[in-house]
């Protein structure tokens, strides 16, 4: 797993080469291919190991989320940052995975995305407190909106920091100050939104 994680987030899934993965873990070409069956069928496994293990990892970290969404936002943002600091290779294999899928590969990628996908958003759209909307928000469209702006920006700071080799001590320095700057962004949403 170790090894296949490491070659299909280096690679991605065309450049990737079984030769190569068989060679770090130290197994026969014909074992890989009797658990698998095809190279195709190993990484859609792999795929969904690493979408697994992080999100029970994220689960495990975000117990008890905040009602408020900023403040659920921003603790989600947090710990997503962390882990993908922690670790960066299944970050960037479902990165590739999910953002640059390859062609033969988009409908079993697409079907894995949206059940992730209705997952989450039914953990995540539980328990907010809308009461904190002005009257003349629509707190779906407010919502839909802050998510579209996150979108955005977590883009902008994982693209920013993600080939970045550094300490975990400076990556969580880095949190930190990402944390202050979304702060920011959200208190003037905030003021748009918010009573």
């Amino acid at each position: 797993i170790e090894a296949s994680i490491n070659e299909f987030a280096k690679n991605g899934y065309e450049k990737a080469s079984t030769n190569s993965i068989v060679k770090a873990a130290g197994i026969s070409k014909g074992l890989l291919f009797h658990y698998f069956g095809s190279k195709k069928n190993l990484y859609l496994y792999i795929v969904d190991y690493v979408s697994q293990y992080l999100i029970k990892k994220f689960y495990e970290i975000n117990e008890k989320p905040s009602p408020d969404i900023f403040e659920r936002l921003l603790e989600q943002g947090i710990i997503k940052l962390k882990l993908a600091y922690e670790h960066p290779l299944m970050y960037e294999l479902l990165y590739k995975a999910f953002v640059n899928t390859p062609e033969e590969l988009k409908s079993d990628i697409q079907e894995r995305y949206l059940k992730l996908y209705a997952y989450n958003a039914q953990r995540f759209y539980k328990g907010f407190d809308t009461s904190k909307f002005r009257e003349d928000i629509n707190p779906q469209k407010a919502i839909e909106l802050i998510m579209l702006f996150l979108e955005g920006l977590y883009s902008k700071y994982i693209n920013t920091y993600r080939y970045k080799k550094i300490s975990p001590e400076a990556a969580l320095a880095e949190i930190e100050k990402i944390t202050g700057e979304v702060r920011e962004y959200f208190d003037i949403l905030k003021k748009g939104m918010y009573k």
